[in-house]
């Protein structure tokens, strides 16, 4: 059965730690709360869109270890279908390792496992399920030369595509021509587009620099001064929500998975929007990752409440 949304991409089994502040080389600092969670870009994208009530497919890889079993369950509690995701016996699933300051701040380094696993050859077989898509969803913690092989086969079937240029870096000027939809936030964009963004006005000459290499619609995240979208002629800035941050960990995640639900889901260039902007912003509010991710019901009484 084919999904609308078919996320390609990493799972990760998040370790968590809050510091005061991260170690220099060679020493040790103590940290205060430690938790586990499910993550991975690709597969806190799929649970966003996932508890939000869309329809969506997963195609990805993790160990035969516990970790493989604990990130499957987790998608699959949200209605995510994982039929296509495979189980690397030598090689074991993903970790990243987060830091996270009082500020709610983080410092992630992920070890990918199983993710550099997803190959061009392991893509090319489940063509089909790309083709039936109605919109696709990549990263960049699976290899590049694959990333490129799904946006080949998007464009080759009229597929929608959406990258989240995260980790950034530099992407060769063929892969922007085959991207619909792009959403860096403040230092991958301006990686990605060798610039200083600092603000609004410099997010929308860094987005025209994207536009010109192809990219259909950007979408800037800038957190507090929040998203500048920019369509051809078409720019807006969709203001940011005021909360209380407790970990920005995935909160991007979040925005693009609900981006990608609204904009299947039929809405607006800029209803779409302030849905994944009040998604991200629930999202800061909670420790964590995939459980710190709203459930409709949650962003519809927030958004009535904030009257965006």
């Amino acid at each position: 059965m084919s999904s609308d949304i078919l996320v390609i991409g990493s799972l990760n089994m998040d370790m968590v730690v809050g510091v005061t502040r991260r170690p220099e080389w060679g020493e040790t600092v103590l940290g205060q709360d430690f938790f586990t969670g499910n993550g991975g870009k690709g597969g806190n994208q799929a649970y966003a869109a996932g508890k939000l009530g869309a329809s969506v497919a997963m195609l990805g890889k993790v160990g035969v270890d516990v970790f493989g079993d604990q990130l499957l369950a987790g998608l699959q509690e949200v209605g995510v279908d994982t039929s296509y995701i495979e189980r690397t016996k030598d090689i074991a699933s993903g970790v990243a390792l987060i830091s996270i300051n009082p500020e709610g701040e983080n410092s992630i380094v992920v070890a990918p496992g199983a993710n550099n696993q997803v190959t061009p050859e392991y893509v090319r077989k489940h063509e089909q399920v790309i083709q039936q898509a109605k919109l696709v969803m990549v990263q960049l913690e699976i290899p590049l030369e694959t990333v490129l092989e799904i946006a080949d086969i998007a464009k080759k079937h009229g597929v929608p595509l959406m990258l989240d240029p995260a980790p950034a870096q530099k992407l060769p000027d063929e892969l922007y021509k085959k991207v619909t939809y792009i959403v860096p936030n403040e230092s991958e964009l301006g990686i990605i587009t060798d610039s200083k963004i600092s603000d609004v006005e410099s997010a929308k000459m860094g987005s025209l620099t994207l536009l010109e290499k192809g990219v259909e619609t950007v979408f800037s995240k800038l957190g507090s001064k929040g998203v500048v979208v920019n369509r051809n002629e078409e720019v807006f800035q969709v203001e940011p929500y005021n909360v209380s941050v407790a970990d920005t960990t995935a909160a991007g995640d979040a925005f693009a998975g609900a981006l990608a639900t609204a904009i299947v889901g039929g809405k607006s260039l800029k209803e779409a929007t302030q849905f994944a902007n009040a998604v991200g912003a629930l999202t800061v509010t909670k420790l964590g990752a995939q459980v710190s991710m709203p459930a409709l019901e949650e962003v519809e009484l927030f958004m009535k409440r904030s009257h965006k």
